[in-house]
C-alpha cells in the first residue's frame, strides 16, 4: 500500500516553486492559484456524479444479496454521451439493476463546503450507510477530524482507476494526517456497534459506516503528482469505518487532540503555544512551565481546559505565569 493518504501541505504548495533541469536550462513552475483550479475540479466532479450510479440496490436490499461485503461500485450511464465506454459492444444505461432503478449520484450526495485560503471547495459525500447510531445500551461512535480510526478504503481517479487502498482495515492514528477531504468525510460517519472474532484471525464487524467522497484536488494532493495520479487530480475515496477512538489524546496530556486546534483551522501543526519543537497536540507541557499539562487540572475534573487560577481568560495549561 502506498499510504497515499499522507497529508500534503496545500498552502505551502501554493507558494512553492518546482524546478527541473532540461538541456542545462532551468524551468520554473508555479502552482496554479486555488481560485482558478477549484471551479475546474468542481465541474469535473459534477460531470462524474451526473453520469454515474452506484450499486444502490445492494445497500437498500442487502438481505437479498447474501455475502455482500458493502463495497461501493460505480457504474457509468453510457446513454448520456452515447458511447460504449467499457467496450462491451452495446451502449448501456446501467440504471436498472435486478429490477431496482438506481439514482444518479448527483442526486444522492451531500455537499460540504471547505474553505482553503479564502477559496470555497465543494466536497461531495455519499452516505451509503451511516453506521451504528446508538441504542439504549451503547452510544454511537463518531470520530472527529483528528481522531484515530480503523478504516478500509480505496482511492480512485475520475477514470475509476485505483491508485491506493486497503482491503483490510488499517489504523489511521490521526485522521488529520490524511488529505483534508478524507478526514472531513470519514468524520461524518459512525463506527460499527461491535465485532465478532471468527477464531481464524479475522473479524466480522456489525453495522459499520460506509461512504464515498468526491473531492477537488485542493482537498487532496493538488499540484503534486502521485503514483497513479496526475497533478491537480480530483479524487474519489470509498471507505468503511470499522472502529474509532473518540476524543483521541495523542500526547496523553488530558486535553483531547481536537481541543488542541486552538485556531480552529483543522491544521494541528500550527498550534504551538510555547513555540518549541512540538505542536500542542504532541506536547505534554503546552506552555513550557514547570507543570505538565495533565497536572494543571486543579479542580481534578479530568479537564485541564477549565482551570484558570489567575482569572486572565487563559487556562493554566496554556498560561506560563498562572
Amino acid at each position: 500500500m502506498n499510504r497515499i493518504l499522507k497529508s500534503i501541505l496545500i498552502l505551502g504548495m501554493l507558494l512553492s516553486l518546482f524546478s527541473c533541469k532540461e538541456d542545462e536550462e532551468t524551468q520554473t513552475f508555479t502552482a496554479r492559484p486555488l481560485s482558478e483550479q477549484a471551479p475546474v475540479d468542481d465541474a469535473a466532479l459534477v460531470d462524474f456524479l451526473t453520469k454515474h450510479y452506484y450499486n444502490e440496490e445492494k445497500f437498500v436490499n442487502s438481505a437479498s444479496y447474501p455475502g455482500f461485503n458493502y463495497d461501493i461500485e460505480f457504474f457509468l450511464d453510457e446513454t448520456i454521451d452515447g458511447e460504449d465506454a467499457d467496450g462491451s459492444g452495446s451502449i448501456e444505461s446501467n440504471q436498472i439493476a435486478d429490477g431496482y432503478t438506481r439514482t444518479a449520484l448527483i442526486d444522492l450526495v451531500e455537499t460540504k463546503v471547505i474553505t482553503i485560503s479564502g477559496v470555497d471547495h465543494n466536497l461531495y459525500i455519499l452516505r451509503a450507510k451511516q453506521g451504528f447510531e446508538g441504542d439504549m445500551s451503547q452510544a454511537a461512535m463518531q470520530p472527529k477530524f483528528c481522531d484515530s480510526a480503523f478504516v478500509a478504503y480505496k482511492g480512485l481517479n475520475l477514470d475509476k482507476e485505483i491508485f491506493d487502498g486497503a482491503v483490510n482495515p488499517i489504523w489511521f492514528d490521526n485522521l488529520a494526517n490524511t488529505v483534508r477531504g478524507f478526514s472531513e468525510s470519514v468524520s461524518e460517519f459512525n463506527a460499527s456497534k461491535d465485532f465478532v472474532d471468527n477464531g481464524d484471525g479475522t473479524f466480522t464487524y456489525e453495522d459499520f459506516g460506509v461512504g464515498a467522497v468526491f473531492m477537488p484536488s485542493g482537498l487532496g494532493y493538488y499540484a503534486v503528482p502521485r503514483p497513479g495520479l496526475y497533478a491537480y487530480s480530483p479524487l474519489i475515496f470509498t471507505f468503511k469505518l470499522m472502529k474509532a477512538v473518540e476524543d483521541s489524546d495523542h500526547d496523553n496530556d488530558g486535553v483531547p487532540t481536537y481541543m488542541e486546534d486552538l485556531n480552529g483551522n483543522r491544521k494541528l501543526n500550527d498550534d504551538n503555544t510555547d513555540g518549541d519543537q512540538l505542536p500542542n497536540y504532541l506536547d505534554a507541557n503546552d506552555d513550557n512551565d514547570p507543570v505538565m499539562t495533565i497536572d494543571e487540572d486543579i479542580n481534578e475534573d479530568g479537564d485541564p481546559t477549565n482551570d484558570d487560577t489567575d482569572g486572565d481568560g487563559t487556562p493554566n495549561y496554556l498560561d506560563a505565569d498562572s
